[in-house]
């Protein structure tokens, strides 16, 4: 289910929000094929023109950022409702390894499943519609169709939109590299290696994975600086570029779900529940340095710091470690910051840079 906060996160945070999937694949370690050569500009055209691409398959991530194990606590323990869903995945994903089978039909045209032991959670989008999920809670969040917009249901699925998201982040600090080709899921690719120059941000370096035959990106790993293991992956471990049944993209909610309607943005900019009229972020800096300021309440429905849940902030005391103006979350790739009053910081940075942010 969608967080309020999770749509303002900038493309460099995409490790710590994207619901994609959920077991690192290491790349395959047979002869490195040989592909004829292209330059970055020629990778980044290829992937660009993969955005109509049909293919289904199974996805594996992995999130290595120090932080606890959560995943034996269950996909319950965030709560009720949508809310506690949201933070709940959201955290599993920060904390463990996850799988999930997709499905794409075009650049509009998705079905993400993600399957736990005894529950699962679907995001569909068919359109500007989309419906989310979640079995364990029988919440389901309707985003209706709303003309020419996008709706964003908080949820990135694929290594795809990982890797659209990261390449719109490209600037003047970014250097932008072809380096050895390789395979995933048994599949000659390209490698495309984003570097930042700036030395404030903890972002080391982004290697896209891009089909040599289509230019569909089919792995994402970021790494922190200094590390040489990636501290978020998100992957194709098999793929098939047939076209899926169209029937994977419709969604009846069952019998006895609570369902949420949703609105979408007028400035096409993510969901959010009827009636919600929280102010937008302030963004501190730019490129891969930038800091995001939530206004009080974004964290969650009840407020950055008492959820309201118990069940939640048990969840959250997991993970975030009291500090002077707040509580915090320090991690080898992000740094969150809830401020006493509510306001939450996040960004690719050192704690101390939000921190300097908030005193502002």
């Amino acid at each position: 289910m969608s967080s309020p906060w999770t749509r303002w996160i900038p493309a460099a945070l995409v490790p710590v929000v994207a619901v994609a999937g959920v077991v690192l694949v290491p790349m395959a370690a047979d002869a490195t094929p040989t592909l004829p050569e292209k330059s970055p500009e020629q990778v980044l055209e290829f992937i660009a023109g993969s955005a109509d691409a049909q293919y289904s398959g199974t996805v594996e991530q992995d999130s290595e950022l120090g932080l606890p194990d959560l995943s034996s606590l269950g996909s319950g323990y965030g709560g009720d409702g949508a809310t506690g869903s949201a933070i709940s995945a959201a955290l599993e994903l920060l904390t463990g390894a996850n799988s999930a089978r997709v499905f794409v039909g075009g650049p509009d045209t998705s079905r993400i499943q993600v399957t736990d032991t005894l529950a699962e959670r679907v995001v569909i989008r068919n359109g500007a519609e989309a419906w989310t999920y979640d079995s364990e809670s029988n919440a389901v969040q309707h985003v209706p169709a709303a003309g020419s917009a996008r709706p964003d249901t908080g949820v990135t699925e694929t290594p795809a939109e990982v890797a659209t998201k990261l390449i719109a982040a490209i600037d003047s600090s970014t250097s932008v590299t072809v380096t050895d080709t390789a395979r995933v899921a048994g599949r000659p690719v390209y490698q495309l290696v984003l570097t930042p120059t700036d030395d404030a941000t903890l972002v080391g370096s982004v290697i896209l994975s891009v089909d040599s035959e289509s230019g569909l990106p089919l792995d994402v790993r970021i790494f922190a600086a200094g590390q040489t293991d990636p501290a978020f992956s998100v992957g194709f471990s098999s793929i098939d570029f047939g076209t899926p049944d169209a029937s994977l993209f419709t969604f009846t909610p069952p019998a006895g779900a609570t369902v949420d309607e949703s609105t979408v943005d007028s400035d096409n900019s993510g969901t959010k529940p009827k009636n919600d009229d929280k102010a937008g972020p302030e963004v501190y800096g730019t490129g891969w340095s930038s800091i995001v300021e939530l206004p009080a309440g974004s964290a969650t429905d009840g407020g950055a710091t008492d959820t309201g849940d118990s069940a939640t902030s048990g969840l959250l005391d997991q993970v975030l470690t009291p500090v002077s103006d707040g509580r915090a979350l320090e991690t080898s790739l992000v740094s969150v910051l809830l401020t006493t009053d509510g306001r939450v910081f996040v960004g690719a940075v050192s704690l101390d840079q939000l921190q300097a942010a908030a005193a502002q």
